[in-house]
């Protein structure tokens, strides 16, 4: 009987350890392809499938689809965007049908996969800019990590000095401290 509660605990705390990221947004495709390259040589790299992420622009929306543009960002091994990493190049995720613009607010980072289909040219300001265009089958909206706003408390922290009580000695009073003297 107990042999099975503890398998349950065990299974259990493992599973909560468990990774809700898609397995297709983790593993890396094959071949590297940077938004750059595509830039260059657009034809080259048609229908070829890519990883790319970053962050949320702008977001408009056609009769067709939703275009979601991105500042591509470099990618860590499980596929989160890099956060203030130098800049690949803008591209456009290109989801079929409508997507609710406030599922991708200004800013948020996203990592998507998919196969890319050609260039579009675009204004940014007034230069234009050749924007790579990813059809769109998976994506991952990051949540926004919390910052810590605290230290965390100690009850009696020796690098003070504090006493708890009469008679005990401060940090300093131990004849050997530091130990690495």
């Amino acid at each position: 009987m107990k042999k099975v509660l503890y398998l349950s605990v065990i299974s259990l705390w493992l599973a909560g350890c468990a990774s809700n990221i898609p397995q297709t947004i983790t593993e890396a495709p094959a071949e590297a392809i940077f938004a750059r390259q595509v830039q260059q040589a657009p034809d080259a790299y048609n229908g070829k499938q890519v990883r790319w992420g970053g962050e949320v622009l702008e977001v408009a929306n056609t009769e067709q689809h939703t275009d979601v543009l991105v500042l591509g960002r470099e990618l860590k091994n499980d596929g989160e965007p890099v956060k203030n990493s130098p800049v690949d190049a803008r591209f456009i995720a290109r989801f079929p049908g409508f997507r609710e613009p406030s599922e991708f607010p200004q800013g948020q980072r996203i990592t998507v996969r998919g196969v890319l289909s050609g260039v579009e040219v675009h204004n940014v300001g007034e230069y234009p800019y050749s924007y790579p265009v990813v059809n769109v089958s998976d994506v991952y909206r990051w949540p926004k990590k919390k910052l810590r706003d605290h230290y965390p408390y100690y009850p009696y922290p020796p690098y003070y000095g504090w006493r708890p009580y009469p008679g005990w000695p401060p940090w300093w009073a131990y004849p050997d401290y530091p130990y690495w003297w």
